[in-house]
């Protein structure tokens, strides 16, 4: 059994993702950080609508955690792996992770929480969690795992009952670092003048005008709208956690004694993020009250001053990430 404590990835019981956290809980039992996948949080995109009736959250588009910046940064590597065959295997998933927590390391499991008993949605919403495999018991047929998004030390699960539900896991290794945040100028150039993505720094705000102005013309319409809003606001929370993520890395590169003002930066981040989890209560307020095109109105004038706000906080970044190659 592994005695991994479970860490949560930010303060916000809302805004956090599960995977994060299981990142975090890791990085910190193996003595490391996990800030620096953090490092392109800045992006998101709006795309062209696939079809007719695609919901407008469906269409914005954020980076996952960048595994790249995980590895480069603190050494630690981390894969997923769609569950499919030999893994819907029920022997090769018990081998796997025998096979991995005899070399110490844990599995990042991904499952249905409408089978997870201790989650918010069991029976009520099919949606994605997960946890940490931290251990296994194949005689009594039970796996042990430890949910750091939940605040659960260690459950015991029947396999039986957990491995139908189980539909993806993550592999954990280590590396040797490449890169190191506390050289904050190289991190901060690294970042944003080198995108792993396609969005550039510059185009975000175009993108998220897009979404603003797109929702100031349709709004959100759907038959059953209390129903929706379960699933609109797990798929909108990504645009605030993504600024709380990108606060958290600033906030560790402004840890360098050196570092001129990058925690206001932070600060700045987080609160579009607050502020953003704002506008999403509203919009789903909106939604269930008839989606009227006056409320609808305000929101959109929200949704441009934070655009605006977060617009000058990244060109600034972008202006000090060019400075900082000019003088190198």
């Amino acid at each position: 059994m592994l005695n991994i404590p479970p860490i949560k990835s930010t303060s916000y019981p809302k805004l956090r993702s599960c995977i994060d956290d299981c990142i975090q809980s890791v990085a910190e039992w193996l003595g490391k950080d996990s800030k620096g996948m953090y490092g392109d949080a800045w992006q998101l995109s709006f795309e062209e609508r696939h079809s007719p009736d695609q919901p407008l959250i469906d269409r914005v588009a954020i980076p996952r955690i960048s595994r790249e910046y995980l590895s480069a940064y603190h050494g630690l590597q981390f894969s997923y792996i769609q569950r499919k065959e030999p893994a819907m295997d029920k022997d090769f998933m018990l081998d796997m992770l025998e096979s991995r927590f005899s070399l110490g390391m844990p599995v990042l499991v991904g499952f249905d929480s409408y089978d997870c008993p201790w989650c918010l949605a069991y029976r009520k919403l099919h949606t994605s969690h997960a946890c940490l495999a931290v251990g296994l018991d194949r005689s009594g047929n039970r796996i042990y795992l430890t949910d750091a998004f939940y605040g659960r030390t260690l459950e015991a699960v029947d396999f039986d009952a957990f491995e139908p539900a189980c539909h993806f896991y993550a592999l954990f290794g280590l590396s040797q670092p490449s890169l190191s945040l506390s050289n904050w100028r190289q991190a901060l150039h690294h970042t944003l003048a080198k995108p792993l993505r396609q969005v550039q720094p510059l185009q975000v705000a175009d993108h998220l005008r897009a979404y603003a102005d797109t929702y100031l013309e349709t709004g959100i319409t759907t038959e059953h709208p209390a129903e929706y809003s379960s699933y609109f606001l797990l798929s909108a929370n990504t645009i605030p956690i993504s600024r709380i993520r990108y606060s958290l890395f600033l906030r560790t590169l402004a840890d360098a004694p050196d570092a001129p003002g990058l925690s206001g930066f932070a600060d700045g981040y987080q609160h579009m993020g607050e502020q953003w989890n704002v506008v999403n209560q509203f919009m789903i307020k909106v939604m269930c009250s008839g989606n009227k095109f006056a409320q609808r109105v305000k929101i959109h004038k929200k949704m441009h001053e934070l655009i605006k706000l977060e617009g000058q906080l990244l060109l600034e970044l972008v202006n000090m990430a060019a400075q900082i190659e000019q003088v190198q």
